[in-house]
């Protein structure tokens, strides 16, 4: 059943009355800020100020002690009282929330291993230009707690830093986007689910504009099947030139400095794409051929189409057609497959060559394949 606006009004004085109670701000003061546009949830409900509050006293790790806070604006068991300006910590709160909701929230088998500190500042950087552009460490940990992220301590004793529930390569691809002096990811597959969705929403809040409907969430559905992907990083074991790339391969993935290979092709792409050495490329291509070993019969490789031409021909006496000509990237990226298709009357000539002295010697056609149906397989 939808609340109707009753309801919803009669929770928003609710929360007002117990924030102003619990800061010692006016109530007026804690409705705006409930109110506040920046405050009411772009990934999710809008946060309960007396959820949050309630946090503070029944949270397994966070619990108060007798009538002690465990958690202060420094952190967990550091010896500091919160420090309320009674103007904006309610939508502080609420940001810090909404910015962690973008995370995949980790699962309860993996231990948390992002540090609060570290975290607080990651998301100071993606937060600039609201109020919540500095937050204390105690108040990450709080909005971690009040959404029931995994949360765990320190092995050693009187640390104020808490570790918190998100995966490590969702948060390094935020860190590396927000903070300054940080190489900017190349590749956007470990991007936390609403990331794009808060940072708009956002923007558009601050320029005055309308938020956008309210994020529900990734679709759903099956992800794009990655064979060689999961092949090569099967791969990274053995003591060899292509357990030598897979590795490397890896770490990029893993650092976000290149996207995923789903497939042979897609790694000949991907290298045309990023700076590569000679040894690479050869590892490379040892590494497609061991691929292709394991599929029978062989699919081979396609590479890059760059252009296509077509033009009218008189034909030769027995009627006009036309001519086309496809170019396509050659492996090593320094020539051109060049496939010709005559279509003339009298005169039907289809022909594929390799247009690359280099990868001549290093790649032949498949056999039995068509000219429009090409494929390559390295030779060694």
């Amino acid at each position: 059943m939808t609340p109707d606006n009753h309801t919803q009004n009669r929770a928003l004085q609710q929360d007002a009355h117990a924030w102003a109670d619990f800061t010692g701000c006016n109530y007026t003061t804690a409705l705006n800020q409930i109110q506040d546009p920046l405050a009411q949830g772009f990934l999710g409900d809008r946060i309960s100020a007396r959820e949050l509050i309630d946090t503070l006293t029944k949270h397994d790790i966070l619990a108060q002690e007798g009538d002690e806070f465990v958690l202060g604006e420094l952190g967990f068991g550091a010896d500091s009282e919160w420090n309320f300006n009674q103007e904006d910590d309610f939508v502080q709160l609420a940001l810090i929330t909404d910015m962690l909701r973008m995370f995949t929230r980790l699962p309860g088998t993996e231990s948390p291993e992002i540090g609060s500190y570290t975290l607080k500042h990651t998301g100071e950087a993606f937060l600039k230009g609201t109020p919540a552009k500095y937050v204390t460490n105690g108040r990450l940990i709080w909005a971690a707690a009040a959404l029931g992220l995994p949360i765990a301590e320190y092995e050693k004793d009187g640390e104020p830093n808490l570790l918190i529930g998100i995966p490590e390569n969702e948060h390094s691809y935020v860190f590396k986007s927000v903070r300054s002096g940080q190489t900017r990811p190349q590749a956007h597959h470990f991007r936390p689910p609403g990331y794009e969705h808060l940072r708009t929403a956002i923007a558009q809040v601050l320029a005055g504009e309308p938020a956008p409907e309210r994020w529900t969430g990734p679709e759903t559905g099956d992800t794009e099947p990655a064979p060689f992907h999961n092949w090569l990083l099967a791969q990274t074991d053995q003591n060899n030139v292509v357990g030598d790339f897979a590795r490397d391969y890896a770490e990029g993935i893993q650092m976000s400095m290149h996207r995923i290979a789903h497939t042979a092709d897609e790694l000949l792409v991907l290298l045309s794409e990023i700076q590569h050495s000679p040894e690479a490329y050869n590892s490379a291509r040892s590494a497609i051929g061991e691929w292709l070993d394991t599929l029978s019969p062989s699919p081979g490789v396609r590479t890059l189409r760059i252009s296509r031409h077509s033009e009218d021909s008189d034909g030769y006496g027995a009627g006009s057609g036309s001519v086309s000509r496809l170019n396509f990237l050659c492996p090593c990226g320094d020539g051109r497959i060049v496939e010709e298709h005559e279509n003339i009357p009298g005169f039907r000539e289809h022909d594929v060559v390799i247009d690359c002295p280099k990868c001549r010697d290093e790649w032949r056609f498949l056999d039995g394949r068509t000219v429009a149906d090409w494929a390559l397989e390295p030779v060694f």
